[in-house]
Order: structure tokens, then C-alpha cells, then sequence
């Protein structure tokens, strides 16, 4: 059960102040809304005549989400109040929310948006593939929210070799960047690019700390790379959207600018893509 004590709370996350009001109300107008939306047969409950409330009530949506009633009523009155993520995932579970419902949920109240497994055989790749392969010659890659390399063309591949037979966790970009003597002796500017990356994966950490795959990932590097767990104590953040890479191929150093674009739906994932530098 969620402890209510000396209402209003303070903390750090909070829907409080007066600019934040409205995205209060939205909340709560939202949650009310999924709340009439599910049936009670849906979640075990008979429907009987008596019932005068469309959908569920509220005190059954708190039971459901582990929370006290009084508490759920708080939040669609849309008062002042610090949302966890327990919370949050307890009240989505009970409304039987769907992912882009969970995720307008967790924005509403100020929380990191929950990343989704991709899934990798859905319409949404086949496209991405296709936007992949209308970037070569140039490499381009894209990464899922744990920096995974879930797709590639054919200009990557000269780069990183044919990545098709690797377990998705070992072509996990920060550990080849950390651990593939090929990858480092393939960067010009190696430390430059390791330390951008770095900077960047931390960056992610911050909405992504209390998850096991995380948690795993992070620890492997450490024992792997004494650099990584060297510059990892450091803390450095950038969120960089572009870089310089410098890279030896048969041809000789080539040097790209690097761009990095957000797809946020229906998955998170990262589209890095190598533009040959002007005048390099």
C-alpha cells in the first residue's frame, strides 16, 4: 500500500507549482477516462445491476493497483501529489493500459517514460531496415534504448563486419566500443569517440538505473574494461547529436560527421548515421 502521510507531500518529483496545473487535471482527466473505459468482467468483477458507475470505481482501481483508495481519489482530483514509479506501474496494470497509454501516463506525471522491448519483427522494422538501406553507401545503424544494434546496412557492415550470427548482447555498441581491440584500432580518435559515447550512456542512465538489464550491462563493462570502469566514476553527461569520427579503412582514414535522431514511436530507438565529412 502506498503510506499516505501530511498531505501535501513534497519531494522530488511532484506535479506541483502553478505551471504545472494543467498537466495535473490532463492526468486526471486521463485516468478517469481509462477508469470508464474497462469493464469490470475484464478484471474478474461481475457486473450487477446496482452498479451505477461506468467502468470501475475508484476503490477498485486502487485495490487492483495496490494503493489506498483515498490516495487514487488524490490523483484524479488532480491535487499536488509525488507519483512513484511502483505507482505508476501499479495504476497501469490495473487499467489494463496499453504501451502508448503507459507511456502518456508516465509523462503526465513527470516520470521517465518506460522503454518498451522492440520488437523486432513488426512492421515498424521492416521499415526502419529499408530507411537503413537507403543510406548507403553510408554506414548507418540503429541502436534500442540499451544501446543494442538491432539493424544495420550494408555500409555498416564494412565497418563492424556482419553482425547477423551475434547475440544481441554482445553487439551491444558501448561493449564493442570498450572491449573490440578491431573497433579501437579502427577510430582514429578512439578515446574521443569513447569518451562522447560514454558521456551520452550515462546520460540514458539517469531513466534507466533500477533496471536489471542495466544494471547487468554496466557491471560486465566495468569487469571488462578497465577504461570504462576508470571514466565511469568520472559522471560525465552529453546528450551529443553529432560527432567527428575518424576511421582506417583500405582506402585509407576517412572522417564522417555522425548524426544521431530520436524515434521514439512505436519503440524508442537511435538512427546513427555516418555523413562524409566536407573538405576532410
Amino acid at each position: 500500500m502506498e503510506q499516505v502521510v501530511d498531505y501535501p507531500r513534497s519531494g522530488t518529483t511532484s506535479l506541483g507549482s502553478a505551471p504545472r496545473d494543467g498537466r495535473r487535471r490532463e492526468l486526471a482527466s486521463f485516468l478517469r477516462s481509462r477508469r470508464e473505459a474497462v469493464a469490470p468482467e475484464a478484471v474478474g468483477m461481475p457486473r450487477t445491476a446496482r452498479r451505477r458507475v461506468r467502468g470501475l470505481r475508484r476503490e477498485e482501481v486502487a485495490e487492483a493497483a495496490g494503493i489506498s483508495a483515498a490516495w487514487y481519489t488524490w490523483i484524479e482530483q488532480a491535487r499536488d501529489l509525488n507519483l512513484s514509479l511502483a505507482t505508476l506501474n501499479g495504476i497501469a496494470r490495473a487499467l489494463r493500459l496499453n504501451e502508448d497509454e503507459r507511456a502518456h501516463l508516465f509523462e503526465l506525471a513527470g516520470q521517465p517514460i518506460p522503454v518498451p522491448e522492440p520488437r523486432q519483427d513488426d512492421e515498424a522494422m521492416v521499415s526502419l531496415r529499408a530507411l537503413l538501406g537507403g543510406l548507403d553507401p553510408n554506414p548507418a545503424y540503429a541502436l534500442d534504448s540499451q544501446w543494442n544494434v538491432i539493424a544495420w546496412n550494408k555500409g555498416a557492415e564494412i565497418i563492424f563486419g556482419n553482425l547477423t550470427g551475434v547475440p544481441i548482447e554482445d553487439r551491444n555498441y558501448l561493449r564493442l566500443i570498450f572491449t573490440s581491440q578491431r573497433l579501437r584500432e579502427l577510430f582514429v580518435n578512439w578515446e574521443e569517440v569513447a569518451r562522447c559515447s560514454l558521456a551520452h550512456f550515462r546520460g540514458d542512465s539517469a531513466g534507466n538505473v533500477d533496471e536489471v538489464r542495466w544494471e547487468l550491462l554496466v557491471s560486465d563493462l566495468k569487469k571488462r574494461s578497465r577504461t570504462f570502469r576508470e571514466w565511469w566514476k568520472q559522471h560525465n553527461v552529453a546528450w551529443p547529436h553529432s560527432w567527428r569520427k575518424e576511421l582506417r579503412t583500405s582506402d585509407g582514414v576517412r572522417v564522417y560527421n555522425t548524426f544521431d535522431l530520436a524515434l521514439l514511436r512505436p519503440m524508442r530507438l537511435r538512427i546513427i548515421s555516418y555523413i562524409p565529412a566536407i573538405g576532410a
